[in-house]
């Protein structure tokens, strides 16, 4: 009988096992690009506010010639503490706006809680905001960090879709 109870015991425990197995194998893996986005964002800015807090417009200078400050969906761009944009790797066309006005799709004053919100330490924000690659409303989730001498530099990513 314990040989039985042990048999059982065992046959239930491997059903277990193998079920666990094969849910996870089933489940779907993230991109891993996408897991190192968040790091590659802060990274980026870190590399960035480091330029820009030695001496900012050598350092626009600087992030125009290496094609790492634009990648694509991710680049650096710089407001100054007022929240004029001062510096975009990727579009000179919002330079001189204020970003500070700007809301999402939504209708939510992201700008404004971003230049407010900016510290040292940095601070990411998420809004909603059409990508312009995918052409869907994507939540966009940026990384900031303030300089010593005010500016803000961030970088944003793509995070995926938005329910409508």
């Amino acid at each position: 009988m314990n040989q039985q109870r042990f048999s059982l015991l065992l046959a239930v425990a491997f059903g277990f096992l193998f079920g666990i197995v094969v849910m996870t194998a089933r489940q779907p893996q993230p991109d891993r690009f996408r897991m190192d986005l968040p790091h590659a964002a802060i990274a980026l800015v870190d590399r960035a506010h480091s330029l820009v807090s030695d001496d900012d417009l050598a350092g626009f200078e600087t992030m125009d010639f290496a094609p790492s400050f634009n990648q694509g969906n991710m680049y650096i761009f710089v407001l100054a503490a007022d929240g004029v944009n001062l510096y975009h790797a990727a579009d000179r066309t919002p330079v001189g706006t204020d970003f500070s006005r700007l809301s999402d799709v939504a209708g939510r004053p992201f700008g404004r809680r971003l230049v407010e919100d900016a510290s040292p330490e940095g601070v990411w924000h998420a809004w909603q905001w059409d990508n312009p690659v995918s052409r869907k409303r994507e939540w966009k989730l940026t990384y900031a960090r303030q300089t010593p001498q005010g500016h803000i530099v961030a970088a944003g990513i793509f995070a995926g879709g938005v329910n409508r």
